[in-house]
C-alpha cells in the first residue's frame, strides 16, 4: 500500500468513533450545567453583597468604638484613668447607638407608611365584605319571600295586636296580591278589630303600612331592610355611609293625621 493510502486510512481512523446513546442527552446536560453555573453565580453575588454589608456594619461599629475610646481617653487623662476608662466606654456605646439610629432613621417613615397602608387595606376589605353580605342577604331574603309569600301573615298579625293599639279605625295598606292572602286567612280578625284593608300597588310584596289618626306604622319591605342595613353599618367604626340610614329603625312616625 502506498504512503498516500496509508495516511488516508490513519486520518479516517482518527475521525471515526463509535456512537454512544448518552450523546443525545448532552445538550440537556449542558443546559443544566449552564443553569447550575448561573445559580451559583447569583448565590456568590448575594453572598458577596451580604459580606460587604456586614463589613460596612463592622466598620461603623469600629469607628464608633474608636471615637468613643478617643473621647474617653482624653477625658480620662483629666479626671483620672479609672473614670476616663468608664466614660470612654459609655461614650463609645452612645456613639454606637447614634450611628445605628442615623443608619436606621430613613427606614422609619417607610415602615410607618407600610403599616398605615396595611391598616387601610384591612378596613377596605372589611367594608367590602359587609356590603357584599348585605347585598347577598337582600337577594336571599327576596327569594325566600317569593317562595313563601305567606310570611306577610305574621307581619300583619303582629301589627294587628300591637301595643298600644292605634286609635280610630286603622287602615292596613298592602300589595293587592298580599291583600287577597290576608283576607283569606285573617279577614275575620281584622273585621273584629274594626280595621280596614286597603290595596296599594306601590307597596312591594311582603310589606305593609298602617295609618290611623294617631300615627303610622311603616312595615314596608324597604323600611325593614333599611333598618337592618343601618344597624349593620353602625357597627363599623368610621363608616359614614350609615348616616343616611340612621333613622331606619324609626318605623313608628307620629303624624297626627290619617294619610289614608
Amino acid at each position: 500500500m502506498s504512503d498516500a493510502w496509508r495516511d488516508l486510512d490513519d486520518r479516517q481512523d482518527d475521525d471515526w468513533r463509535r456512537w454512544q446513546m448518552d450523546e443525545l442527552g448532552q445538550p440537556q446536560r449542558a443546559q443544566q450545567e449552564r443553569e447550575r453555573k448561573r445559580r451559583e453565580a447569583i448565590r456568590q453575588q448575594a453572598f458577596q453583597r451580604n459580606a460587604e454589608i456586614e463589613a460596612l456594619r463592622e466598620k461603623v461599629r469600629e469607628e464608633a468604638r474608636q471615637e468613643g475610646y478617643a473621647a474617653g481617653q482624653a477625658e480620662g487623662y483629666q479626671a483620672g484613668y479609672d473614670l476616663g476608662l468608664a466614660e470612654g466606654r459609655e461614650t463609645g456605646e452612645q456613639e454606637l447607638k447614634r450611628q445605628a439610629q442615623k443608619t436606621l432613621a430613613p427606614l422609619a417613615p417607610l415602615a410607618q407608611h407600610f403599616s398605615e397602608a396595611l391598616s387601610r387595606l384591612d378596613q377596605d376589605i372589611a367594608d367590602d365584605l359587609v356590603e357584599l353580605a348585605l347585598t347577598t342577604g337582600r337577594q336571599l331574603a327576596g327569594e325566600a319571600l317569593d317562595a313563601h309569600p305567606e310570611q306577610i301573615l305574621d307581619i300583619v298579625r303582629e301589627l294587628l295586636h300591637a301595643d298600644p293599639a292605634l286609635s280610630g279605625r286603622p287602615r292596613l295598606w298592602l300589595h293587592p296580591a298580599d291583600l287577597s292572602l290576608v283576607k283569606a286567612h285573617l279577614g275575620n280578625e281584622f273585621d273584629a278589630a274594626n280595621w280596614q284593608l286597603q290595596p296599594d300597588d306601590t307597596i312591594s310584596r311582603g310589606g305593609c303600612r298602617v295609618t290611623s289618626p294617631s300615627g303610622e306604622l311603616d312595615a314596608t319591605w324597604e323600611r325593614r331592610w333599611a333598618t337592618i342595613t343601618a344597624m349593620v353599618r353602625q357597627r363599623k367604626p368610621g363608616d359614614t355611609r350609615a348616616n343616611g340610614d340612621r333613622d331606619g329603625d324609626a318605623a313608628l312616625r307620629e303624624e297626627g293625621s290619617d294619610n289614608g
